[in-house]
């Protein structure tokens, strides 16, 4: 993924994530944008050249075309080569024809030549499609956040 490219991933994916907060109740309509921007800063404050993190397309073999996009990270800690995918987004019109599995398989190839000894990522509950996906492929649960909607809130105060 050259410059531009990142520069594209990064603006489809600051309002997909607030979006998708809203959605969950984490975050309120009104201030989502900004906190998504903020997240992005935070974890990647050097852009694409953030160490550890990678950026690539994803092309379709079969026509050349560019398909989507994946975020993975990988970093030694703990003794360990942690390896991580952070973004797998596939376009709408092309999944379900096992692309994303290939990206998969190929992640984890790229995993395990680094001397990773495992491969992990995050998945929403509210995404069955995904969570379907990375069981057929071996995924297990590893940790689960639990989330409890509160009857009544305050309004936030501003900071």
């Amino acid at each position: 993924m050259d410059e531009a490219d990142f520069r594209a991933f990064v603006a489809r994916a600051i309002p997909r994530r607030a979006s998708k907060w809203v959605e969950r109740g984490i975050w309120s309509q009104e201030r989502s944008l900004e906190a998504s921007q903020q997240a992005y800063s935070r974890l990647l404050p050097n852009g694409k050249d953030t160490p550890g993190n990678h950026f690539l397309k994803v092309i379709d073999a079969s026509d050349g075309a560019a398909i989507g996009e994946v975020w993975y990270t990988n970093e030694e800690e703990g003794g360990r080569l942690q390896f991580w995918v952070e973004w797998i987004q596939i376009d709408p019109d092309r999944r379900r024809k096992g692309h994303a599995t290939e990206v998969l398989q190929r992640l984890e190839e790229m995993a395990s030549g680094l001397g990773a000894t495992r491969i992990g990522l995050d998945v929403w509950t509210d995404n069955p499609g995904a969570m379907a996906l990375y069981s057929k492929l071996g995924y297990r649960t590893a940790r689960a956040s639990m989330m409890k909607p509160l009857p009544n809130p305050r309004p936030c105060a501003e900071s």
